[in-house]
């Protein structure tokens, strides 16, 4: 089996459909709003979903409603669907990642028995999350490939450097999803929808796990090299920018902001490992927003 994949040589079927996300957005250190209705509408794709973004007045529209999304207004169900199924390519690229990681660097000497057996680990949580997500989307009568699938979020973790790799994956990546979950299950606990609610708790701890795999590695494999250390701080910085997808992520649903189309979930993040410094880090990352 091949090593080190890239993102173009993953397996998927007729159902699937790419949408790419143009990288110099993610990275720039100024957006403009114009700029984040044409990436969102890329992202969308799915007519159904472009047609409510424009009755809501734009994209940013629609999106900054996120975490205050009322299970009672018309475009809910809509909402949950996009969500879902974006979470469900999500797990699918986490368990690509984790099980990449576990077959990279088996023959890396650097790198102890342990560190093989937390990706394992992780493959098999990820496996779980998948099928999980799937008997979800039959919850919310959505069809795998009735969005469009990106593959940042993948392609992100695809570097031949093991501790750059846990960093992309399990502290960035990971950690993105905890923020995700956490408006997840404050939706399922709104609508009275044990189903979601209960799901993607479950899930949650999973990643809580995953991201402390992340802070403990990257720290532990460059112990003793604050050259590679620093390498991979910039890195980390470099992925949390990326993925504060054009600076609508910020806030906190613990201190009270809900303006924020995804906030950080502080109090995961700190069961994970994360200090407050760290989370304001990732909170900041993103450009700033111009009009």
């Amino acid at each position: 089996m091949k090593k080190f994949m890239t993102s173009d040589e993953l397996a998927r079927d007729d159902r699937f459909t790419r949408s790419s996300l143009p990288l110099d957005f993610l990275m720039a250190e100024e957006v403009t709003v114009e700029q984040i209705e044409t990436t969102m509408t890329t992202l969308l794709s799915n007519p159904d979903m472009l047609k409510s973004m424009e009755d809501e007045g734009g994209a940013a529209s629609l999106l900054s409603g996120g975490p205050r999304l009322n299970p009672e207004e018309e475009r809910a169900k809509l909402t949950m669907k996009t969500q879902m199924h974006g979470i469900f390519m999500g797990e699918m690229q986490a368990l690509e990642a984790a099980g990449r990681s576990a077959w990279d660097f088996q023959d890396n000497e650097e790198l102890p028995w342990e560190f093989q057996l937390d990706m394992c680990r992780q493959t098999w949580d990820e496996g779980r999350h998948v099928e999980i997500y799937s008997a979800l989307l039959d919850h919310v009568d959505c069809e795998i490939g009735e969005f469009n699938e990106n593959l940042f979020l993948f392609e992100f973790g695809c570097s031949d450097d093991p501790a750059e790799r846990v960093t992309g994956v399990n502290r960035c990546l990971e950690g993105l999803a905890l923020d995700v979950f956490q408006q997840t299950i404050r939706f399922g606990k709104a609508a009275d929808d044990e189903t979601i609610a209960q799901s993607v708790d479950f899930v949650s701890a999973d990643e809580v796990t995953h991201v402390k795999f992340g802070q403990v590695w990257a720290k532990a494999l460059t112990e003793g090299d604050p050259e590679r250390r620093q390498k991979i701080v910039n890195f980390q910085r470099k992925v949390d920018r990326a993925f504060s997808l054009g600076g609508l992520r910020g806030g906190s649903y613990d201190g009270g902001a809900t303006e924020a189309f995804l906030p950080i979930a502080r109090e995961f993040r700190k069961v994970a490992g994360f200090s407050d410094e760290e989370i304001d880090e990732v909170a900041g990352a993103g450009p700033k927003v111009t009009s």
